[in-house]
């Protein structure tokens, strides 16, 4: 993707669009990229980037605290079953705001900072009347196996609704989370935190509404659709001036290749992280995923720390790679692992000591096999924030496609123990796929690290190659921040969470 932003510029970025080309130093131009840092012009732009990073951490954080307070009110306040057709039509959500970020986001992160302000606006409004397009084509069709499944038998009648409800939400997520990609992409997240700030507003309004209803899930799932078509109106509103509305459709065929490869690495992130979740209903019930659905949730909050923390390593890592070498980095990350890693069982303690307060009182819920439920979810997620930032070595030294074939070998073991595992013991297999996925992965990528620390060639290399390392870094930064915004990174599961999925997530 770094190579992406070196082709000449086919005209002048956009006020405030970022990664463009022209903004990034030639190579030798270090001594230079020093003394701008160090001026003041140079501090302003620093302050800045932290404010830019600031509103999108907090913007995350909102995001998630919603969608846990709605998923602590609908598991307090509606049966299991409702709860659990919630969470089956929210990771297909996520399913379909990953593949867009992927498919969509990744080519226009490369193509938009090429492009003059009215070839912009040509292709922002022309994806857009492509993904309506297709959007409407693939609801259509989905309605008919639907009704085909119905007529047969194969589908559940309490699952009609549901599917039609969760529909609408797709659609209207993928309205909002298009025009959101595009204003993070021209560092608008102001304008982005405000309009979030209103959607989360009622999105919880929403969720406590959908508990005086008896079909809960398809209640919840509709508000949450309006929800997001507000946000989706008020970003529209901020967007207008930067795209043509009444651009010939088209765009998404000339990105297909280049969006299919990034998409690939979004369909295995989510059979790792959600695919569990289906594979539990048509094994078992809808209940059962339910309780595997509310235990994950006690460790959102890990997920949430894990996440912050991703967009502040990458840049120190990088440093860390080309200042002092992979092996030096490496170490350094097995420290960090370390801590972070101290952090999550801290918590997992807390949150087992506390558990019958949480599960008997707060959510009002007995779960069959709770507590073994509870203890391999802690397990599971020690291992997940271990492993992430000895990922980021290897992401920094783009081995994107190792990266995604051992992230769908690693997936497709995890499906395929956890199915074994639920016919044998039920829920409690689920998770035992689960965990000898994330363990399998995390050996995987220790050992990959390992094999870049022994090739790496940092410390053989001349002084005077400094310069263009630091230059390589700012490029590598560049790049990853840039995909970090836009979902996944090509091969790669994305480093933050889809910002309107519940349950979102497994960094």
């Amino acid at each position: 993707m770094a190579r992406g932003d070196t082709h000449p510029q086919a005209g002048q970025p956009a006020e405030g669009f970022a990664g463009g080309p022209a903004d990034r130093p030639a190579a030798g131009s270090s001594n230079a990229a020093a003394r701008l840092r160090s001026s003041r012009l140079g501090r302003k732009l620093d302050h800045k980037l932290v404010k830019l990073f600031g509103s999108s951490i907090i913007d995350q954080a909102m995001l998630s605290a919603a969608n846990f307070v709605v998923g602590l009110i609908l598991i307090r306040y509606t049966p299991e079953a409702q709860y659990g057709y919630y969470v089956l039509a929210f990771n297909a959500m996520m399913l379909a705001t990953t593949l867009q970020g992927t498919f969509v986001g990744t080519p226009l992160v490369i193509h938009l900072p090429q492009l003059t302000n009215d070839e912009r606006r040509s292709w922002i409004g022309s994806l857009l009347r492509d993904q309506i397009r297709w959007g409407a084509i693939g609801s259509v069709v989905t309605i008919a196996f639907a009704a085909v499944a119905w007529s047969m038998g194969w589908l559940d009648p309490d699952a009609g609704p549901v599917l039609l409800a969760g529909l609408a939400l797709i659609a209207c997520a993928l309205y909002r989370e298009y025009f959101r990609a595009v204003l993070m992409m021209y560092q608008r997240t102001v304008p982005v935190l405000g309009a979030d700030a209103v959607y989360v507003v009622c999105l919880i309004a929403g969720g406590a509404l959908a508990t005086r209803f008896p079909a809960a899930a398809v209640t919840a799932l509709l508000t949450a659709a309006v929800s997001a078509l507000i946000g989706a109106a008020l970003l529209r509103r901020v967007l207008r001036p930067e795209f043509d509305p009444h651009a010939a459709p088209g765009r998404l065929a000339g990105i297909a290749r280049m969006g299919a490869m990034a998409a690939a690495g979004g369909v295995i992130y989510w059979l790792f992280t959600q695919g569990y979740s289906f594979l539990a209903a048509a094994t078992l019930n809808v209940t059962d995923v339910a309780a595997l659905a509310a235990s994950r949730l006690l460790l959102m909050p890990i997920n949430l720390l894990s996440s912050g923390v991703q967009r502040q390593l990458v840049p120190i890592a990088s440093n860390w790679v080309h200042n002092h070498g992979v092996a030096s980095t490496l170490r350094k990350l097995i420290l960090f692992s370390a801590g972070i890693g101290g952090l999550t069982l801290v918590y997992g303690i807390v949150v087992w000591v506390l558990r019958d307060w949480i599960f008997l009182d707060l959510m009002r819920k007995r779960f069959d096999d709770r507590d073994t439920l509870l203890l391999m979810w802690i397990a599971i997620f020690l291992v997940m924030v271990v492993r992430d930032p000895l990922n980021q070595l290897l992401v920094l030294r783009q081995r994107f496609r190792i990266l995604m074939a051992v992230s769908l070998v690693c997936a497709v073991i995890s499906l395929s123990i956890s199915y074994v595992g639920m016919v044998q013991w039920g829920t409690r297999g689920a998770l035992v796929g689960i965990l000898a996925g994330e363990v399998l992965n995390l050996v995987a990528v220790l050992w990959l690290a390992r094999v870049e620390s022994r090739t790496d060639t940092h410390e053989k290399a001349p002084a005077g190659a400094a310069g263009a390392g630091a230059d390589a870094a700012t490029a590598t930064v560049a790049a990853v921040a840039a995909t970090a915004e836009t979902g996944a990174v090509p091969g790669m599961p994305p480093p933050v969470d889809p910002p309107s999925s519940f349950d979102a997530g497994r960094q």
